[in-house]
C-alpha cells in the first residue's frame, strides 16, 4: 500500500483511565466522524527500521521509524487499553498475539478482529507482522446505518447485515459505564476452501488506504462504500469463519464495577481486608475478578488508580510533586517516580510541562 501524503498535524490521545490507557479520537481533524487507519509493521531482525508506525486520517499524515533499542518505541509500552471508537484489525502479512481482556489470541496473515468500544485489549509485539487498524467513530457507524433505507438499489437495501446491525446499533447511545456491560467482539478466519478473499480483502483496504491519504472529489463516499463492502465480505460465512465472543457475566461485571468505585474512592489505597468487609467477598475471589476484567493484580489495579489520580493533580491542580506523592499516601517517593515513568514513559515533572506546554501556559 504505497501513499503519499505532505500534511502534518498532532494526533492527540487522553491517558487518564484508571486501569488502562484510553485512546480518544481527540484530533486536529474538523470532521469528527472520519475513520482513521494505523499501520504497524514489526521486523525483529531489524535494528534500525525495528518499528514502523503510521497513522492516516482526513488531514493527518504521520510516520515513524524506531530502532530497536529507542526508549520512544511502542514496543515499550505494552499496557493494555481501550477505545471510544469501534476498531477493525486486519493483520496484512505475519502473525500477531493480541490480549483481549483475559484472553490470548493468535491472528494470522488474513484474519480479522472486531472490537467493541471499550472493550481492553492490546497487540503484542513477540513476533513480525505488518497489521492494518481500522478505527470507527460511534457517528460514522451511526450514520452508515441510517442510511441504508435511502439506497438506491433493492439489492443494498436487502443486504442489511443482521449481525453487524446488532452489534453497532446495541451501542449506540451507550456511555463507558454501560460499555462496560458489553465486552464483545468478532473473529473473521479466512476459510481455507476460498484462497482468494485474502487477496480481494487486501484490495478493499488498499483502496481505503488510497482514498483516505489521496482524497479526490466523492472520496467520502467512495470511503463509506468501501467500509460496508469490507462488512458484507466478512459477513460471508462461505468466505469468513466468524466466532462472535461476549466475555464474562452480568454479575461478574456488577462486582467488578463495586470493586472498581471502592479503589477509585480511596485513590487506590485501599487494603484487600477493606474490600472483603465492604464487599462480603473472599479476597483470593475479588482479585481473580479484578484480574479477569482488568488483566492486573488487585495491588497493580490501585498502583494504577493511584497514577491516574495523580496525572489528574497533576494536569488540574498546583499542588508540587511531593505534596502530590503524599496525598496519594506513597511512603516511597521514589516508588511514586519509578511507577510513574513506567506507565507513562515521563516524570512526574516533565509530563506536567508538557502537558501545560501543550495548553500555551509556562
Amino acid at each position: 500500500m504505497s501513499i503519499e501524503k505532505n500534511d502534518l498535524t498532532t494526533i492527540q490521545f487522553k491517558i487518564d483511565k484508571p486501569n488502562t490507557r484510553i485512546m480518544s479520537r481527540k484530533t486536529d481533524t474538523k470532521v469528527t466522524s472520519t475513520p482513521d487507519i494505523v499501520f504497524e509493521t514489526i521486523h525483529s531482525d531489524d535494528n534500525e527500521n525495528n518499528f514502523v508506525f503510521t497513522f492516516i486520517n482526513a488531514d493527518t499524515f504521520i510516520t515513524t521509524t524506531y530502532s530497536a533499542d529507542s526508549e520512544n518505541s511502542p514496543k515499550n509500552y505494552q499496557q493494555l487499553h481501550y477505545h471510544d471508537f469501534f476498531e477493525l484489525i486486519y493483520i496484512i502479512s505475519g502473525s500477531m498475539y493480541q490480549q483481549i481482556e483475559t484472553e490470548r489470541h493468535l491472528y494470522t496473515s488474513g484474519s480479522l478482529c472486531l472490537l467493541n468500544c471499550f472493550i481492553s485489549h492490546q497487540e503484542e509485539y513477540s513476533t513480525d507482522f505488518r497489521a492494518l487498524f481500522l478505527r470507527l467513530p460511534i457517528s460514522l457507524m451511526k450514520s452508515l446505518l441510517d442510511d441504508i433505507n435511502t439506497l438506491f438499489f433493492d439489492m443494498e437495501r436487502a443486504y442489511g447485515n443482521q449481525l453487524f446491525e446488532q452489534f453497532f446499533t446495541d451501542s449506540f447511545g451507550y456511555t463507558e459505564t454501560t460499555y462496560v456491560l458489553r465486552k464483545e467482539y468478532i473473529d473473521f478466519i479466512p476459510n481455507e476452501n476460498a484462497p482468494e478473499i485474502k487477496q480481494h480483502m487486501y484490495g478493499f483496504f488498499d483502496s481505503l488506504t488510497l482514498q483516505l491519504a489521496n482524497p479526490v472529489i466523492g472520496s467520502t463516499y467512495i470511503i463509506k462504500g468501501l467500509i460496508i463492502q469490507i462488512l458484507c465480505e466478512l459477513s460471508d460465512s462461505s468466505k469468513y469463519q466468524i466466532i462472535p465472543l461476549n466475555i464474562g457475566t452480568d454479575s461478574e461485571i456488577v462486582l467488578f464495577n463495586a470493586i472498581r468505585e471502592q479503589i477509585q474512592k480511596s485513590c487506590g489505597h485501599i487494603s484487600r481486608k477493606e474490600l472483603e468487609d465492604n464487599l462480603s467477598y473472599s479476597g483470593s475471589y475479588l482479585n481473580r475478578i479484578i484480574r479477569k476484567y482488568s488483566g492486573y493484580s488487585l495491588k497493580q489495579f490501585a498502583l494504577s488508580v493511584s497514577l491516574n489520580k495523580a496525572v489528574d493533580l497533576l494536569q488540574n491542580t498546583n499542588m508540587s510533586i511531593n505534596e502530590i506523592c503524599d496525598y496519594l499516601q506513597f511512603s516511597n517517593q521514589t516508588y511514586f517516580y519509578s511507577s510513574f515513568q513506567k506507565k507513562y514513559g515521563l516524570t512526574p515533572k516533565k509530563y506536567r510541562e508538557n502537558y501545560r506546554n501543550s495548553l500555551g501556559k509556562s
